[in-house]
């Protein structure tokens, strides 16, 4: 199935995939969502295809661009609007300046930081390790603990890329947001800024869940808490309206659940 043949579809709710974590197996709006269905939809569909850090999300995501990139050409032929590399060198020209400006805010780089941190620590001090269902000789208390432990890892993980990868779209989005949105439109900077801090307190939470599970590395665990406090405020300086952010679906009433 094909994404554009799902956009105009009245049970789905328009740009909720925009504003979402990706982490679909947790969602409960899977069923109102334009590519999950799409997703569903695939043959080849596999999990792997959600998480960001997985060669499949970016291929998936990249048939995405080009479904989206034969609406955008096909409305621009309709509508006599020059689309040749000619006619869009300039805004090429302002888009590299305008990752060039992302990429190297603080911001960015401290989310960046965080992300290779984090990947380093596991591979010192959490490696991957077989299912506790395999292991019948642990005692249930000690499978209790050993679950809980990998389920705060599991979201530490999921999470360590996905803050960079918003926070970088926050501070793209508004560098021209100013030109073709009235002051009181919501703001795409200011979505992304709150999924990405949503990130950040999940995280926070998941690392003191692992703190007490691991006290031998409550140091190192401690310096995690600190740069994703850091990495909070500096976040809701930069997006201060972040946080009051109207998610579709997420954060409004819809009809279906009124009644």
């Amino acid at each position: 199935m094909r994404f554009k043949d799902l956009v105009n579809n009245p049970n789905l709710i328009s740009g909720i995939h925009n504003y979402c974590d990706r982490w679909c197996e947790r969602c409960s709006f899977t069923a109102r969502c334009a590519v999950y269905v799409s997703e569903q939809a695939d043959p080849d569909h596999d999990s792997s295809s959600r998480d960001i850090s997985n060669a499949a999300f970016w291929q998936k995501l990249g048939i995405i661009f080009t479904e989206t990139h034969e609406m955008i050409a096909e409305w621009a032929a309709k509508n006599d609007i020059d689309l040749s590399e000619k006619a869009l060198a300039p805004i090429g020209e302002l888009l590299e300046r305008q990752r060039m400006e992302t990429e190297t805010h603080p911001l960015a780089k401290a989310a960046e930081k965080y992300a290779c941190d984090v990947t380093e620590w596991f591979d010192r001090e959490l490696p991957p390790v077989e299912v506790v269902s395999d292991m019948p000789s642990r005692s249930h208390d000690a499978e209790s603990s050993y679950d809980d432990l990998y389920e705060s890892a599991e979201v530490v993980q999921w999470y360590q890329y996905f803050i960079a990868v918003k926070l970088m779209r926050g501070l793209m989005s508004r560098i021209d947001e100013d030109d073709y949105l009235a002051e009181d439109d919501q703001r795409d900077s200011d979505g992304s800024a709150k999924v990405a801090l949503i990130a950040i307190d999940r995280s926070i939470s998941a690392w003191k869940l692992m703190c007490d599970h691991r006290p031998e590395n409550a140091d190192s665990i401690n310096q995690f808490l600190v740069q994703l406090e850091k990495l909070r405020s500096l976040a809701e300086r930069e997006f201060p309206h972040g946080r009051d952010f109207i998610r579709p679906g997420f954060d409004e009433l819809t009809s279906d659940l009124l009644h």
